[in-house]
């Protein structure tokens, strides 16, 4: 290791180093001064956000963390995306005592995703993981209510089924790789024994389903979106999804050569996704639960991009569709929590007369 490897993961240094500032400052500011800790969150992920876009290519730390495309994509695309989650959760969060705590699992959760968007190995895929998911279930039960403790619960305990099965996964593929790096399990795992990298990336897969909300990893995310405050229904639909869905994408680049349909695979998955999100929608009459159920279709086009491997559009097209997506959900979160009170569809009618700055917002959105 050396200080040029160091230095590489400023960008995710600077979120990890303001998620633990802002924790102290909850522990010692009285309550009329908690809103510096939103300032200091949000000029941590402008920081993190403007260093990443100086930041050279290449890898560190021994090829386990790559420095491409796709992580400077996710470098600039989820620390903007927290940021606007953050401003459009202002006037929830001004004047309670919660207002630290959500900051911090905002911050952390960002370089989570960050990180595993930037994992060239399968144990920084694992931590970056376990960084990206821990904060989510705490982020949802902050807001206090039976139905924010459900959705925790269910997001908890969803979160941690598939991350026992993407490690499970992951030692699979290192057993019959005979190493964790993926360069090395580039090589090695074309003349390896395909049942067994199938299964190893079936489990894989299945944790990353968790981080992206697809289907079969879907069942907390329209709770979530329901039961949690508007902050974090904004965060857990938006952000996770940069970092998994890149995740993959590099994922199925590394399986590429080994005798396993993958692309096959996540093409399935993602037309699963899409007709099971789009349909499940339909039925619904709250507004929160039907943008998480979007939030679950949108994924399964997103998907496309990985299915698309070794198209050469494949990276710039998922990134192009993942800031579009995260500035379109964002602005329909950001509509509902401007109007808290209208929680059901019937609530809207009128929107456009009463509110035609937040009817042509959804229009947009």
């Amino acid at each position: 290791m050396s200080v040029h490897d160091y230095a590489a993961l400023l960008p995710e240094g600077v979120l990890v180093a303001g998620a633990v500032v802002v924790l102290l400052l909850g522990s010692f500011l009285p309550r009329r001064r908690l809103p510096l800790t939103r300032w200091v969150a949000g000029a941590a992920l402008v920081s993190s956000a403007a260093v990443a876009l100086g930041a050279g290519t290449g890898t560190a730390f021994a090829d386990s963390y790559a420095l491409d495309a796709p992580t400077a994509a996710a470098r600039t695309i989820a620390p903007l995306a927290a940021l606007a989650v953050l401003a459009l959760g202002s006037d929830e969060l001004r004047g309670t005592t919660r207002e630290a705590e959500t900051c911090t699992l905002v911050l952390l959760g960002t370089a989570g995703t960050v990180l595993l968007a930037g994992a060239n190995d399968l144990a920084v895929l694992a931590a970056a993981y376990l960084l990206a998911s821990v904060p989510v279930p705490a982020l949802v039960g902050l807001a206090q209510s039976g139905r924010a403790a459900e959705a925790a619960l269910k997001t908890y305990l969803v979160g941690a089924l598939l991350g026992a099965a993407m490690l499970l996964g992951a030692a699979v593929l290192a057993g019959v790789g005979g190493a964790t790096g993926y360069r090395s399990l580039h090589g090695s795992l074309t003349s390896a024994p395909p049942a067994a990298v199938a299964i190893g990336f079936v489990l894989v897969l299945a944790g990353l389903t968790f981080k992206t909300g697809a289907v079969p990893g879907h069942f907390w995310l329209p709770d979530a979106a329901q039961g949690g405050s508007a902050t974090a229904a904004a965060f857990v639909t938006t952000v996770p999804k940069v970092g998994g869905l890149l995740a993959l994408l590099r994922l199925v680049d590394l399986l590429g050569g080994a005798r396993v349909a993958v692309t096959a695979a996540v093409a399935a998955l993602a037309a699963g996704t899409m007709l099971l999100g789009n349909l499940a929608a339909l039925g619904q009459d709250d507004v929160r639960r039907l943008l998480g159920w979007s939030a679950v279709a949108q994924v399964g086009f997103l998907l496309m991009a990985p299915a698309a491997l070794p198209g050469a559009g494949a990276v710039p097209a998922l990134a192009l569709y993942l800031a579009g997506y995260a500035g379109t959900n964002l602005v329909a979160f950001a509509v509902a929590a401007a109007h808290p009170q209208r929680r059901l569809l019937a609530d809207w009618a009128g929107l456009a007369h009463r509110h035609p700055a937040s009817a042509a917002a959804l229009v947009v959105a």
